[in-house]
């Protein structure tokens, strides 16, 4: 019964007792119970007088138990009981929504068990059929409905659309890399052969004079720069790379190239990561991802001037955490940027998660946990 009001420890006849033929009724619940038997089955109704529920049935389909079951189990306890423990709180709010005047009628659902252990969903319905003079409430009549079927058919439906959802991040994932791929080889086969070819021409250069030989050496280290700047960018790109380089170098290697701007100081503390442990390549790749991500976002639509990575392993998880001390930045807008909600699916894909929090008056923290 969705009023029910919680037994008390001491366990008080004022709380709510399933009523049976055995059981003594006021006199006005005669009109009451041939109201309600009309109803069927699982229809009840609660006396907010004597706090007493009568339900239609005297096999209750829910908990399972004759008349004399109940008796021989404390009727007065037994729903509350049989109601599962995280639901047991709608139960309460309900009750006082009614004995505040703040509701006329309710339906919620809420898990029961029978006698047997087997749990149902139950939809519990009741709206106030009588009220005393200050229109507080007297008489409830109400149904409850068996909804199991329904939960588990629609529990399965989110599965499905749950793994067909995964199944589709998992697809643009892997599609993504290999373009990624295909850039990096791209950049790494065609770019850097050409500037590699030009540096060496320059080192067959004659040297005419002092000025073209000082000339042609700047040119040739502006080409040896550009060749390694390459590089990195091959590395970052590549989803291969961490099977020769170590996650903490490339990252290393991207916040040296971003200090170097000069726009912002970026810290990366990497002392908690265990670079021993035997990690899945995926999962190590979205943490990098994660970091280029959240470095993307912060450098181009932040106004930070400091900025840290944090990155440990701890009871087999690798956490992450970037922060920015752009106090004004929106992270309503951030987790809007697709590149976010990309990574927010992805972390989610292997079973990890990827969130913002507002840190206030200090700045954004962008927060990733994935299994090792």
């Amino acid at each position: 019964m969705g009023s029910k009001t919680p037994p008390t420890q001491s366990k008080s006849k004022t709380a709510l007792p399933l009523v049976n033929e055995a059981l003594p009724l006021p006199d006005d619940y005669g009109r009451v119970r041939e109201i309600i038997s009309s109803l069927g089955d699982s229809a009840w109704s609660h006396d907010f007088r004597t706090g007493i529920t009568w339900f239609s049935s005297k096999f209750n389909p829910f908990v399972g138990f004759m008349p004399d079951g109940l008796r021989a189990t404390q009727a007065e306890n037994i729903w509350w009981e049989s109601t599962h423990p995280d639901d047991r709180h709608l139960l309460k709010e309900n009750d006082l929504a009614y004995k505040n005047m703040k509701q006329e009628r309710h339906g919620i659902e809420y898990r029961i068990f029978d006698e047997k252990g087997k749990m149902h969903w139950v939809l519990d319905r009741g709206v106030v059929v009588e009220k005393d003079t200050d229109g507080k409430p007297v008489l409830l009549v109400g149904t409850h409905v068996d909804i199991t079927t329904t939960k588990e058919l629609q529990q399965k439906i989110a599965s499905l659309l749950d793994q067909q959802h995964k199944e589709i991040v998992k697809a643009v994932i892997e599609r993504t890399e290999l373009d990624r791929k295909d850039i990096a080889s791209i950049l790494h086969e065609n770019v850097n052969q050409i500037l590699t070819a030009g540096r060496m021409m320059l080192e067959f250069l004659p040297v005419m004079d002092k000025a073209i030989g000082e000339f042609t050496e700047k040119v040739k280290q502006i080409m040896y720069s550009a060749v390694d700047e390459v590089n990195k960018i091959y590395n970052d790109i590549n989803p291969d790379s961490l099977l020769h380089i170590p996650l903490t170098d490339l990252v290393t290697d991207l916040v040296n190239r971003l200090n170097k701007g000069k726009t912002i100081s970026i810290i990366f503390d990497h002392s908690g990561y265990s670079p021993t442990k035997k990690k899945n390549k995926d999962h190590e790749l979205t943490i990098l991802r994660a970091i280029q991500e959240c470095m993307q976002a912060i450098v181009h639509e932040s106004a930070a001037q400091l900025a840290t990575i944090h990155l440990e392993t701890n009871n087999d998880f690798m956490l992450l955490e970037v922060f920015c001390d752009d106090k004004k930045l929106n992270i309503n807008l951030l987790s809007a940027n697709l590149r976010i909600k990309n990574i927010v699916n992805r972390c989610d894909l292997f079973g990890g998660t990827f969130h913002l929090e507002k840190k206030k008056n200090e700045g954004v923290l962008f927060k990733a946990s994935i299994p090792v």
